[in-house]
């Protein structure tokens, strides 16, 4: 889709990921150190006049900022925190990132984004019932039944050596799929290898 010029304007695409850096300059957000600081200060509170932002339009964690050395935990603020982070505000910013001066642009600089947090702050790893949760969330963000704020794309930058068609989370994919979600799934790092989506 265009409109005014930028790519993807109007489409909602949901990243289900490490959460992204809303503070960040090519995601809306003021873009610096204070703002980040403010945002990660308490991660499960969302930061008054930081979030949403005009890119970031909601989000959600279903994993917390201790998984996988504590428990898993939700929370409304889907902030890419944690010395393992990043890997969710790098795709997002792939995908719609917009610098203010206009001088950076992802492949979609018009579209909006959901931050839907499922891997690990502290770690690399993604958890399988917060996939499926994200995966739940995308279809009515709000919860209203209303499901006009449903996702358009939902992109899964996420791996595994291995896959199987019986898995949970291919079965979750399926429905938002047949839901009319569009959506984008990596087959891994690993190379040729059989059953790897």
């Amino acid at each position: 889709m265009q409109a005014a010029g930028l790519t993807g304007a109007g489409v909602k695409v949901a990243v289900l990921d490490s959460g992204i850096d809303y503070t960040h300059k090519n995601m809306g957000g003021l873009g610096t150190a204070a703002a980040y600081a403010a945002a990660t200060l308490n991660p499960n509170v969302i930061p008054a006049g930081l979030y949403p932002t005009a890119k970031v339009i909601g989000g959600y964690d279903f994993t917390g900022s201790v998984w996988p050395n504590g428990p898993r935990s939700e929370d409304p603020n889907p902030i890419d925190d944690g010395p393992e982070g990043g890997h969710g505000t790098h795709v997002a910013d792939i995908i719609g990132g917009k610098s203010q001066d206009g001088s950076h642009v992802g492949v979609a600089p018009g579209a909006l984004l959901y931050a839907v947090k499922v891997c690990s702050s502290v770690s690399t790893s993604c958890n399988g019932e917060a996939i499926i949760k994200g995966l739940d969330w995308i279809v009515d963000p709000n919860g209203d039944l209303d499901f006009s704020d449903a996702a358009d794309v939902v992109n899964l930058s996420l791996g595994s050596s291995y896959g199987q068609r019986e898995d949970d989370s291919t079965l979750a994919v399926s429905n938002v799929v047949r839901f009319g979600i569009v959506a984008a799934i990596s087959a891994g790092n690993s190379a040729d290898r059989p059953f790897i989506v």
